[in-house]
């Protein structure tokens, strides 16, 4: 049996192999084939990380309220005993166990449709005035006096909220907020903003309590829950963004997951350093088919079985085997000359997180070209090769800070974005343009990074394509 034989008979069995399960997981277990036979739901996953101390563990989650809106829910947290424990009309998670150790992390996800308003629209319901709310000291005396002032101005609950949000997140305070601000910067941090504006709406007589709320959006990755205020209007309770107060919610944008003030998470007992983070990922496939992929073999299920937060590490990770079949053929078949294999592969991945595509080349330009001049200084200090890189890996890092800050400062936000490149493949980069510009001429050190970035861009392009990246994901066998 040949060599050749060998390579036929096991890429014939691989692509065998590859696309019976493709076919076994459109046809049987109902995955879309087609992107155009999605559905776009989202998918909001709540991560719940402590460290257990050995003892018997308990935690509380809230959830979100109107589970009759059409928003499906479970648990993915193995070895957990978890249920739904509905308590004074909201609605609760609860995982348990005999005994943990050691740091833990409990998942439950919220399946909402998109466009779906039942979250953040106004609801009817009493209110419960803050009766005997009152400020004392010097801050009293400040926050009396800034409520009135805004009072003044205003003609009922929202113009005074939203004057009060003015007041607080106005970059030029007055001295009463400036006072203020200092003193609930010591008890809240990073929640002054909203805290004060809390406590300045109870102060006027507006009720008014806390909200967790989540952005709909997969680039954010895991975010913290966002605090948001909801007050009492004299008919409605309205969640609103103390950065955006006069704007009611998009639904597009925004999914509440918990109303009615409380805490978000209500009790560990068993564990400490507690932390809720929310990841947020567009769903294409039906509830039923994910629900059937999770109960299949491990082969078949594939990325789909994974926890959310573990599953969009995967989003741009399964397109790298797609960039270096297009390395291979424009290196091996055309004959474009580049500098290595995984360097306009690592570059495509980073375009395609930086808008606009040309100002990413751009930056990567000026980057090996400043770096460049730099590794010719360091050619006179006659530096071994690794410390020449280290060197290198320095001088990489420097420019992207002075880059980012510079840009940042003439207001250009998406050369921010630079620090997407790998700084390693940019610094090995540079090394190898300087040793094939001495050895060979800056002729052909010019011709392989430009062959570099022209393979580096056509594998940006296939990456791009939206049916590409559903089969990569979806179908990561093909």
């Amino acid at each position: 049996m040949t060599s050749k034989f060998k390579l036929v008979l096991c890429v014939a069995a691989l692509v065998l192999l590859g696309s019976g399960m493709a076919i076994y997981k459109a046809a049987w277990l109902e995955v879309p084939f087609w992107r155009g036979q999605q559905v776009n739901d989202w998918q909001i996953e709540s991560k719940v990380t402590f460290f257990a101390t050995g003892k018997k563990v308990k935690v509380r989650l809230s959830l979100p309220d109107q589970q009759d809106s059409g928003w499906v829910g479970g648990s993915a947290s193995l070895g957990y005993n978890s249920y739904l424990a509905p308590s004074d009309g909201r609605n609760f998670v609860l995982w348990t166990h005999s005994k943990r150790e050691g740091p833990q992390a409990l998942y439950y996800w919220v399946r909402v449709r998109e466009g779906d308003a039942s979250t953040v629209q106004p609801l009817q319901g009493p209110a419960i005035p803050p009766e005997g709310y009152e400020m004392t000291g010097t801050a009293g005396v400040a926050a009396t006096a800034v409520v009135e002032r805004v009072s003044e101005r205003s003609a009922g609950p929202d113009s005074l909220f939203v004057g009060l949000c003015k007041e607080v997140t106005n970059p030029e305070p007055s001295q009463e907020m400036e006072l203020l601000k200092r003193k609930y910067g010591k008890l809240h941090r990073d929640r002054l903003e909203v805290m004060l504006g809390l406590d300045l709406l109870r102060l006027a007589g507006v009720p008014a309590r806390l909200c967790h709320g989540v952005r709909l959006t997969e680039e954010r990755g895991i975010q913290p829950p966002h605090l948001l205020v909801e007050y009492h209007d004299g008919m409605h309770w309205k969640v609103r963004d103390i950065e955006k107060p006069a704007v009611p919610l998009d639904p597009q944008k925004w999914f509440v997951w918990h109303r009615g003030g409380g805490a978000l998470l209500e009790e560990v007992s068993g564990g400490e350093n507690s932390r809720v983070s929310f990841e947020v990922d567009r769903v294409r496939v039906p509830q039923s088919t994910l629900t059937n992929l999770g109960k299949s073999n491990l082969l078949v299920s594939t990325i789909m079985g994974l926890p959310q937060s573990e599953r969009s590490v995967f989003r741009y990770l399964v397109l790298i085997p797609l960039g270096a079949f297009v390395v291979v053929l424009l290196r091996n078949i055309v004959g474009v000359p580049t500098l290595g294999t995984f360097m306009p592969v690592l570059i495509a991945l980073a375009l395609l997180e930086i808008d606009p595509v040309w100002s990413g080349l751009l930056m990567f330009s000026v980057l090996v070209g400043v770096g460049l001049w730099f590794r010719f200084l360091l050619s006179r200090l006659n530096l071994l090769v690794v410390p020449r890189v280290a060197a290198c890996v320095v001088i990489v890092t420097l420019l992207m800070i002075v880059m980012s800050v510079v840009a940042y400062r003439l207001g250009y936000r998406g050369v921010v974005e630079i620090t997407l490149f790998p700084m390693i493949i940019i610094a090995w980069t540079i090394e190898r343009m300087s040793i094939i510009w001495e050895e060979e001429g800056s002729r052909n050190a010019i011709v392989q990074v430009g062959g570099s970035l022209f393979v580096a861009v056509c594998a940006f392009l296939c990456m791009k394509i939206g049916q590409i990246q559903y089969w990569a994901f979806h179908f990561p066998e093909l």
